[in-house]
């Protein structure tokens, strides 16, 4: 979504004047899980947390950099598992010395217990990182026993029956205290957080197919277009929508993206979609469609939560028209020519300003014109020196590609986007091409 910046008075938006009353927040440090914020000043005090399939990030607003302390978090709950390891694998050691009892006990019976305790952590520790270590630590484990059974083998147990009934009762206190408490341990864990991660997997679940059922791959062939997009979520839900209605000899392509991801932004792309398609069943032009939706978002949306979106509406054999909220230019390739005209509108995102106005421009085309529509998930995509992969690239690969289906236009662009750098954030185009 679109960079938001704090200031103390007025606040700006890209252009826009913003009212004193609404503060504006973004992280400066790069961080492609982390959302932009847009919330009322009186409520820079909450904390929202946004889940993923492996971790949950923590924003407070308003006090910098918390998301650290549910790294500190996670890395507490991975530590219970570490010292349920380590517990178990010393009665297992435990066992090993008992079984050993016409031998020495080795540095007084504990030895063999934090070895193979300190062992077991230390593989558990690995396969959660996924380290490749874990075959090297079992042989470590083997040569470490074959030595302690080794020196064991040369200094033979005391026969006095007292030091040995001493020792029986040790392993056998340790055996059950390893086995209790390295069984409780998970027990407690899957009971609190595994619950929630359960969960957190059916949340994952219901995000992606609503994912599914809002955004499908649009391929649409009518008398005098053909459409073809697909959106790619940065995670199981995202919060991008692309849309293409025919209707009487009019047809009505956009694309939109909700900020924030996760159910929220599920839930609001829906509704985003069934207030424009009910508009159109009204038969509403579309600056009415836009300022219907900006005046129902309001109601069913979170403080912090708004739509940018790119809208083209064909009508006449010749003119087309298009407005814009927020959202990157739409690109319009012009066959006759072969230039390429940027279709720019400098006006507000659907929700955030309640109660705005919008205003709509006409463009000619002809057969064979082009027109793409994406998402800034594209056009700021960075590489390795930091620099967005911008309008311009877009516009050299339409250049020269605009004979190709738009399929496979699609994937060719896309795989410049690959290759420029890692996706960020939802990355959603959508190509029109006007047939002959």
């Amino acid at each position: 979504m679109p960079s938001l910046d704090r200031q103390s008075e007025e606040v700006s938006w890209r252009g826009y004047r913003l009212p004193a009353s609404m503060t504006l927040y973004k992280d400066t440090r790069p961080n492609p899980v982390l959302t932009d914020m847009l919330v009322p000043s009186h409520r820079l005090s909450e904390a929202r947390c946004y889940e993923d399939c492996s971790h949950m990030v923590l924003r407070s607003v308003g006090v910098p950099h918390l998301e650290y302390l549910l790294a500190d978090t996670v890395d507490a709950e991975q530590g219970k598992f570490l010292v349920a390891a380590f517990i178990t694998w010393c009665a297992v050691g435990f066992v090993i010395d008992l079984l050993l009892i016409n031998y020495r006990p080795l540095g007084r019976g504990f030895f063999l217990p934090i070895y193979f305790g300190t062992v077991g952590a230390a593989v558990f520790a690995a396969r959660m990182r996924r380290i490749g270590l874990v075959p090297v630590l079992l042989v470590i484990t083997g040569a470490g026993l074959w030595l302690a059974v080794r020196i064991s083998f040369y200094s033979s147990a005391s026969p006095d029956l007292e030091a040995m009934h001493r020792r029986v009762v040790f392993d056998a206190i340790g055996i059950l205290v390893g086995t209790i408490v390295g069984y409780r341990l998970p027990v407690d864990f899957i009971m609190t957080e595994g619950l929630a991660t359960v969960r957190i997997q059916t949340e994952l679940a219901l995000a992606h197919g609503i994912q599914a059922t809002l955004v499908p791959t649009l391929s649409l062939h009518v008398d005098r277009f053909e459409v073809y997009g697909k959106s790619i979520p940065s995670k199981e839900m995202g919060g991008d929508l692309i849309d293409a209605v025919e209707r009487d000899g009019t047809l009505l392509a956009y694309v939109a993206d909700i900020s924030g991801h996760g159910l929220a932004a599920g839930q609001l792309m829906g509704m985003l979609k069934t207030a424009i398609r009910v508009s159109l069943q009204f038969r509403q032009e579309p600056v009415a469609v836009l300022e219907s939706a900006d005046r129902v978002l309001p109601a069913v949306k979170e403080a912090n939560m708004y739509a940018t979106l790119a809208l083209l509406y064909f009508y006449g054999l010749s003119e087309a028209e298009y407005s814009l909220a927020g959202n990157p230019p739409i690109l319009h390739y012009r066959a006759p020519t072969g230039d390429i005209v940027r279709l720019a509108m400098e006006q507000f995102p659907l929700g955030l300003m309640p109660g705005g106005r919008y205003s709509s421009q006409r463009v000619s085309y002809s057969p064979r014109d082009l027109f793409l529509m994406i998402s800034d998930g594209i056009s700021e995509v960075p590489n390795e020196n930091d620099e967005e992969f911008g309008l311009d690239r877009l516009e050299q690969l339409l250049r020269k590609n605009a004979a190709q289906p738009l399929p496979q236009l699609w994937e060719l662009i896309m795989d410049e986007v690959k290759r420029h750098g890692l996706q960020q954030d939802d990355q959603t185009l959508l190509l029109l091409r006007v047939r002959a």
